[in-house]
């Protein structure tokens, strides 16, 4: 492999993953990269082996960054589940908004083979415990009402990747703004709020009530 020095390297992996974002994995293609960064197309493979190679590099990259991001955050936050909470969100809804390193990947793990497939999945498993962990622990004070965790996460970590699908910037909101928007929404949906008590549901009025 070849040393880089000027900074293609860093090029074919911003490629890659816009790409990726947009075609997928099966419809990603190394020469596509190539044109991209304005290189030979078989002068590529002295920067990666294989596109599985590059592929997972990439998620790697992306996935620590994230992580990164929020465990940073969370370093920062009050102590209380609902101050953790909502800046874990907040950092995790920014990332996704603004980072270049995002890489939606989770249909695309059936292209790996099992071993790097499993060291991916523990990757996410490792970040979503992040969230998994703070609900558990705002259960247990009283902060927050009692739901099961795994998919109460998953809810909120659904809601913050999709602001992949509408955000751009120059919008009229930033993304530190829909960040802190979501994380205030994510605390909402899990507090234990007096109106919500011996309920495990919400109920929404009958049409003869809206005003």
């Amino acid at each position: 492999m070849r040393v880089d020095t000027n900074g293609t390297e860093e090029r074919i992996i911003e490629s890659a993953t816009r790409l990726f974002n947009t075609w997928g994995y099966t419809g990603m293609t190394l020469r596509q990269i190539a044109k991209e960064v304005g290189i030979e197309a078989q002068s590529i493979y002295n920067y990666t082996t294989s596109k599985q190679a590059l592929v997972e590099k990439m998620i790697r990259a992306g996935t620590e960054a994230l992580h990164n991001s929020v465990v940073t955050a969370l370093e920062a936050a009050d102590p209380s589940p609902s101050a953790r909470l909502a800046a874990a969100v907040e950092a995790h809804v920014v990332h996704y908004a603004s980072s270049p390193h995002v890489v939606m990947f989770r249909d695309s793990l059936i292209h790996f083979n099992e071993d790097v497939r499993t060291s991916l999945r523990a990757m996410l498993k490792s970040y979503e415990q992040l969230f998994k962990d703070i609900i558990r622990e705002g259960m247990e004070s009283g902060d927050f009402r009692w739901v099961d965790e795994t998919p109460a996460a998953f809810a909120i970590l659904g809601m913050g990747e999709s602001v992949t699908n509408w955000w751009r910037p120059g919008g009229r909101l930033s993304a530190a703004e829909v960040g802190a928007m979501y994380g205030d929404l994510a605390v909402r949906m899990v507090t234990a709020s007096p109106d919500l008590l011996g309920s495990s549901t919400l109920k929404l009025p009958r049409s003869s009530d809206r005003t």
